[in-house]
């Protein structure tokens, strides 16, 4: 008997994507995914780029150019979360 409340509760519902609220919601979720991605790989593109060069400019100094290196390393796995993430809003924002 309780599958029948269960199926009954369901079938009254809306489907959140047929709405205005919902279209709006994907869209933003959508660009936001678009912009954090976008933005957060070219930013840490311009960021290894500087510890690249600071890198080569440094002179040939061991501790300058371990800095620069484990801070492009750093980099490298800040952007990938960073992508993850838009990735992630992206996605979510198709779900509706």
């Amino acid at each position: 008997m309780m599958h029948h409340v269960i199926y009954l509760a369901t079938a009254a519902t809306t489907n959140v994507g047929a709405t205005k609220a919902g279209q709006a919601i994907s869209s933003l979720m959508g660009s936001a995914g678009t912009w954090i991605s976008g933005l957060g790989i070219t930013g840490g593109g311009l960021m290894i780029a500087y510890h690249a060069l600071m890198r080569n400019l440094s002179g040939g100094d061991g501790a300058t150019d371990a800095h620069h290196l484990q801070a492009m390393k750093k980099v490298i796995v800040g952007t990938a979360i960073v992508a993850g993430a838009g990735g992630i809003a992206h996605f979510a924002g198709g779900l509706f």
